[in-house]
C-alpha cells in the first residue's frame, strides 16, 4: 500500500479533477474506479495504520508505488462514507 500525503497526492488530485472518474462502493474501505481513458475498472482499498492513510490501486501506475487518480476518486469516496459513519 501507498502512504497518502499532500505532497504525493496533488498531481492526481489535479487530475481527477479533469476526468472525473465513475466510484462505486463494493464494502467498508473498498472502492470499484472506472478508468476514464478506457473499459477498465480498478478496485481501490483504503487502510489507516498507525496514524497513517494508506491507499493500493490495481492499476499499472499504483503499482509503481505512484498515486494515482483512481486512488485519488475513492479516497474522496471513502472520506465521504467514514465521515457519515462518525456522524451517527
Amino acid at each position: 500500500m501507498i502512504r497518502l500525503t499532500t505532497e504525493n497526492t496533488q498531481k492526481a488530485i489535479e487530475r481527477c479533477k479533469q476526468l472525473k472518474p465513475t466510484v462505486r462502493f463494493i464494502q467498508d474501505r473498498v472502492f470499484a474506479v472506472a478508468s476514464a481513458n478506457n473499459s477498465n475498472v480498478y478496485h481501490v482499498r483504503f487502510d489507516v495504520r498507525n496514524g497513517e492513510k494508506l491507499g493500493q490501486c490495481e492499476c499499472k501506475a499504483s503499482e509503481r508505488g505512484l498515486v494515482c487518480y483512481h486512488i485519488v476518486a475513492g479516497a474522496t469516496a471513502n472520506i465521504y462514507r467514514q465521515g457519515l459513519k462518525l456522524a451517527k
